[in-house]
């Protein structure tokens, strides 16, 4: 009878163990899911797919404002396109939307890897119809570029890039963006 009572405290001792552990797993994402620069990059890049009034209007629900001319210049680098503005308890942000419909977000502050971390905490899980690649691109100089395409039976539906400057301190951590396939 002792042997009984001690398997099954073992037993009842793992799963709620294992209980633990997957209840961390599932706060650390959640966690990871609720920052700011990613909240940003979902609510007005990955929201703005439907339209260029739908990311604008994300983008004042935001808090974004309209750049004034020269600094919408130094996020659009010469390409036609739209910035926006951001700056609040947790920083500041850029936005920008190409004519060609490349979103970006650009994020002034924070830890370069706990940013990609949070890009990757919403990747699409496994059995949920969607897949994804992650690919490494080239270095260039100081930054790195991860992409992930997400595609839905086995076609590419969009594109998440990430670009980090590995030299920190820097004016300029990370690049979020989007661009639908």
């Amino acid at each position: 009878m002792n042997r009984v009572k001690l398997y099954f405290l073992v037993v009842l001792g793992s799963f709620v163990m294992g209980c633990q552990s997957t209840a961390k797993t599932v706060d650390a994402d959640t966690t990871l899911r609720k920052t700011t620069p990613i909240q940003l990059f979902m609510g007005t890049c990955v929201v703005g797919r439907q339209s260029t009034e739908a990311l604008e209007h994300s983008a004042m629900e935001s808090g974004f404002i309209k750049a004034p001319d020269n600094i919408a210049n130094d996020y659009l680098k010469d390409n036609a396109g739209q910035a926006w503005l951001l700056s609040n308890a947790d920083g500041r942000f850029g936005l920008t939307l190409l004519e060609n419909k490349l979103c970006s977000v650009f994020v002034h502050q924070g830890n370069p890897s706990e940013i990609q971390k949070s890009m990757e905490a919403w990747l699409p899980p496994e059995g949920s119809g969607f897949t994804y690649k992650k690919q490494l691109l080239p270095q260039t100089g100081r930054l790195t570029t991860t992409s992930y395409t997400i595609f839905r039976n086995g076609a590419a539906i969009e594109q998440w890039v990430i670009t980090i400057d590995g030299v920190q301190p820097t004016n300029m951590v990370a690049i979020l963006s989007y661009s639908s396939a």
